[in-house]
C-alpha cells in the first residue's frame, strides 16, 4: 500500500513538472496569474512556476521577467498579458512584451499569436506591442517569421509609403485610381513574409509598414528589468 501511495505522488509530481513552463524571477507593482479552469486571478510571487493554461498579467507601473525552462526571457511590461497555450504555444492579448529566445530547432519553434499575426521564432531578441493605437513588431536580432491569421497582407516599404502619401495630396482627384495602381506596383500582398535584425513591421488593419529599427531604447528598457 505504501508503495502504490508513493508511486501516485511520484506520478503527479511529474505531471506537474511536465506541464511547468518557467517560473517568475521577478516582479514589480500588481502582476496577476489567472490559472486553467479558474475564473479568479490571484496575485503573482516570485518563484511561481508557470503552468500551462497560464494567463498573466501586469497592471498599471508594474511589470514582470519571466523564465522559461529553456533559459529564454520574456518580460512583460506594464498593461500588459501573455497566455501559456502550450510549451511553444503562446498568446500576446495586449501590451507590450520583449523576448529573448535561445535557439531552438524548427520542431520547437516558438509561435506567438498576437490580435494581428501569429509569428514564429527559432530563436532571437524582439519585441512585440499589441495595443489599440499600436500594433508592431520590432526585431533587434536573428529572424522570425510573420503569419497573417485571415486576409493578406499589403506589405509596404517606408519609403515607397511615403512617396504614396505625398502623390495622393497632390492627386486627390485621381486617389482611388492611384491607390489600386499602387497596390499592385509598391505594396507586394503576401500572407506572410520575415522580418530581419534591424527592421520594425507596424501594421494597420492588413496595412503593414516594415521600416529600419532607428532606436534601441525601446529594448535598453526591457533590458534594465534583467539586471
Amino acid at each position: 500500500m505504501k508503495f502504490i501511495l508513493t508511486t501516485l505522488i511520484v506520478s503527479l509530481f511529474s505531471i506537474v513538472l511536465a506541464n511547468t513552463l518557467g517560473v517568475v524571477q521577478k516582479v514589480e507593482g500588481i502582476v496577476k496569474v489567472k490559472p486553467k479552469d479558474s475564473i479568479k486571478k490571484k496575485k503573482v510571487k516570485i518563484g511561481y512556476e508557470i503552468q500551462e493554461g497560464d494567463i498573466i498579467s501586469t497592471f498599471r507601473n508594474s511589470n514582470a521577467v519571466l523564465k522559461l525552462k529553456d533559459e529564454s526571457v520574456v518580460v512583460l511590461g506594464e498593461k500588459s498579458t501573455i497566455s501559456f497555450l502550450a510549451q511553444n504555444n503562446v498568446k500576446q492579448s495586449e501590451g507590450k512584451v520583449y523576448y529573448k529566445i535561445t535557439s531552438r530547432d524548427a520542431d520547437n519553434k516558438l509561435k506567438i499569436k498576437t490580435n494581428f499575426a501569429i509569428i514564429g521564432i527559432k530563436g532571437t531578441t524582439f519585441v512585440i506591442g499589441s495595443d489599440t493605437n499600436s500594433s508592431y513588431v520590432a526585431l533587434k536580432e536573428g529572424l522570425i517569421g510573420i503569419e497573417s491569421m485571415k486576409e493578406q497582407f499589403i506589405l509596404y516599404k517606408k519609403q515607397v509609403m511615403q512617396q504614396y502619401k505625398n502623390y495622393v495630396n497632390k492627386q486627390m482627384t485621381e486617389f482611388e485610381k492611384y491607390k489600386q495602381d499602387q497596390i499592385k506596383e509598391v505594396g507586394e500582398m503576401t500572407k506572410e513574409f520575415d522580418l530581419h535584425a534591424g527592421k520594425v513591421v507596424s501594421f494597420e488593419g492588413n496595412k503593414a509598414t516594415m521600416d529600419k529599427l532607428d532606436s534601441q531604447k525601446e529594448f535598453e528598457e526591457f533590458e534594465k528589468l534583467l539586471k
